[in-house]
């Protein structure tokens, strides 16, 4: 493998010193502009790349950012990525991103190696399996600004970037009850994540609210895949009495209920309405097409970008508690629209 150039190479190559070529490539003014032209035009020549992690350690900046998501192939952590590279790129950073794969371990890992590699900032969304938050607070006490959106904790006190869930769930249930659903059931994950909990508040809001029963039955928790949430709906329909609904915390779970209802030989959405959150590419083409919440994705990751940036000029200090709520949307579909 060929060696890459370094500021000696220029310099050897123009007959200059390396602090000339140096200051010429910092555009420094005691640099005459010739001699910055010759400077830049050998450092083309050599193909000389500028060695980020030197410039880190000498001005303590990197001038990148890490992202961590619990899945990199989602559409909406894509979007949200996409938003926050809008704001980065605009400002001359690099995003870095990598996925916990739903694993406590692998988030861990990523957050570390994030630091390892000085990054200015980080932007991170807990993984289902993330109960402990050592990882997390040793960002904090490194002083490395850093924000979370959309899987959150109450225990960690940062800027936040968030859908409305509760608000979300209630209009999503409201919706189902709007469709003349009596027997509502809840698809949720972990008792430990605030999403869950947030939108079973919306969930119980919407019930009460209609003056609906509140069927402790009808709640299941499972982990959040299509395949446990197959499970977990084929349970509810060998029930006495059924549901005739189910709303689910994410598209994934809601997906798994439309597979279990059509194992079962049921119609959707006449015997069985569906309804699912966050808008992902599957819940658009599936058959029946999923009625789900936009959470907005690629405005949450230009928020949570602008409030990272926010405390890397210095304009919000690190740690301080700011929470930014994005509405989100209903987007009725087939699976409810009876």
């Amino acid at each position: 493998m060929k060696k890459a150039a370094t500021i000696k190479d220029i310099a050897k190559a123009l007959g200059v010193s390396v602090s000339t070529v140096s200051r010429a490539l910092q555009d420094k003014p005691e640099i005459s502009e010739d001699t910055k032209v010759l400077v830049r035009e050998m450092a083309k020549k050599l193909k000389y790349r500028p060695n980020s992690m030197a410039v880190a350690l000498k001005t303590q900046k990197s001038y990148s950012i890490g992202v961590v998501v619990p899945q990199i192939v989602s559409a909406f952590y894509a979007s949200v990525v996409k938003g926050i590279e809008q704001v980065a790129n605009g400002l001359g950073y690099l995003v870095l991103v990598s996925s916990s794969n739903e694993d406590k371990q692998k988030e861990q890992k990523n957050v570390y190696g994030f630091i390892d590699h000085r990054v200015d900032g980080m932007i991170v969304s807990l993984s289902k399996a993330t109960d402990k938050f050592d990882h997390i607070h040793y960002i904090q006490e490194n002083d490395v600004p850093l924000v979370l959106f959309d899987r959150t904790s109450k225990e960690i006190n940062v800027p936040k970037v968030v859908a409305n869930d509760a608000d979300a769930a209630y209009l999503a249930v409201s919706h189902l009850i709007e469709k003349k659903c009596k027997r509502i059931a809840l698809l949720t994950g972990p008792e430990h994540m605030l999403i869950g909990r947030n939108r079973y508040r919306g969930y119980k809001a919407a019930l009460e609210n209609h003056q609906m029963e509140i069927d402790s039955k009808l709640i299941v928790r499972c982990n959040l895949t299509v395949e446990d949430a197959k499970e977990a709906t084929l349970k509810l329909l060998k029930m006495e009495t059924p549901p005739d609904a189910i709303f689910g915390i994410n598209d994934e779970v809601a997906i798994g209920a439309l597979f279990a209802i059509k194992e079962m030989g049921l119609s959707i959405p006449d015997d069985i309405a569906v309804v699912g959150f966050s808008n992902s590419n599957r819940s658009r083409y599936i058959e029946p097409t999923l009625t789900t919440m936009d959470q907005n994705p690629e405005k949450i990751g230009i928020l949570a970008a602008k409030l990272l940036f926010e405390q890397i000029e210095g304009k919000l200090g690190h740690g301080e508690t700011k929470e930014v709520i994005v509405p989100a949307t209903l987007i009725v579909r087939t699976s409810s629209n009876r």
